[in-house]
């Protein structure tokens, strides 16, 4: 008999050897693309389609979903057939509680589901995350959302809250305050959360050489002092480097993204996720701030 496409994911599934693993599984990815192309090329939206922006987080975090089933009498005899949701069998991981228990959220803050969340603006739009801006009861927020158990937004959204409980007062921190979380109408799982707006520029895309010399005191003054901050507090920044800095409209520096990790020429692998790599982060910054030398930033 003709070997069908069923036949090589089972190889897939049993092959040990990466290389050959990876040559398999993009052969019978071809084969079903060019047997799905008609209809995938009627499903996808035209050029002159809408953008994102100002619709609802939840048509983000939830687009309609097509369904089809692969006939694959033989390799060269492949085809694709649309189907009904009740014919196929899906996993929804919005029905995924189990990671509830280990999130630790503040019962204080107001949650919202995406249905009444506006998004103004689209930054990421991934498989299982979306950064935007957007409105919320006509303000102004930022928002991350989808899938927050062990991830750098499940980080992220944890070490705010901590921030939120150290300094209440906003203000007492450049670091945008957490303002509520984003959750799921019928199962009540936190898909994001919801932080302070902070409009201006990143540090990355700021012209230093231009910029005043007093200016720029400033901004190490400010950075230096968020940090310390945090560092009182048990916190730590984490992936320091200048695009993880906003500088506002009135000039002031601000720290965001709190989700971990490290990058390299900012902080060392092994220095991720410490005090001390706050330190060399601030340290290169600073040097950057200096004036006296010109950096290609990484992001």
């Amino acid at each position: 008999d003709r070997p069908t496409v069923v036949d090589l994911l089972a190889g897939v599934v049993l092959c040990e050897d990466n290389d050959e693993y990876d040559e398999i599984k993009d052969y019978v990815l071809g084969i079903i693309l060019a047997a799905g192309k008609p209809l995938f090329s009627q499903s996808m939206p035209s050029q002159g389609a809408p953008t994102c922006d100002h619709q609802s987080l939840h048509h983000l975090l939830f687009p309609e979903i097509l369904y089809f089933r692969l006939e694959a009498a033989a390799i060269d005899n492949t085809s694709i057939i649309p189907i009904k949701s009740s014919e196929a069998y899906t996993i929804d991981p919005v029905l995924d509680r189990a990671f509830m228990e280990e999130l630790d959220t503040n019962d204080h803050l107001a949650r919202y589901i995406p249905e009444k969340i506006v998004v103004t603006k689209l930054f990421l739009r991934g498989t299982s995350s979306v950064a935007a801006a957007v409105q919320v009861d006509g303000r102004d927020m930022f928002c991350k959302a989808r899938g927050l158990f062990d991830t750098s937004e499940g980080r992220e959204v944890e070490h705010l809250g901590k921030m939120l409980r150290a300094f209440p007062q906003q203000g007492t921190l450049r670091v945008p305050q957490l303002l509520g979380y984003i959750y799921h109408k019928d199962t009540k799982q936190v898909l994001g959360f919801l932080r302070q707006w902070v409009p201006g520029r990143r540090l990355s895309e700021i012209d230093v050489a231009n910029t005043t010399a007093e200016t720029r005191r400033k901004w190490v003054s400010q950075i230096r002092e968020s940090i310390q901050l945090l560092h009182k507090q048990g916190l730590v920044w984490g992936d320091g480097k200048p695009s993880n800095i906003i500088i506002d409209e009135r000039d002031d520096a601000w720290l965001i993204d709190f989700g971990g990790g490290f990058t390299d020429g900012w902080v060392d692998k092994e220095l991720a996720e410490t005090t001390e790599g706050d330190e060399q982060a601030l340290a290169k910054i600073t040097k950057l701030l200096s004036g006296d030398n010109v950096l290609v930033f990484s992001s």
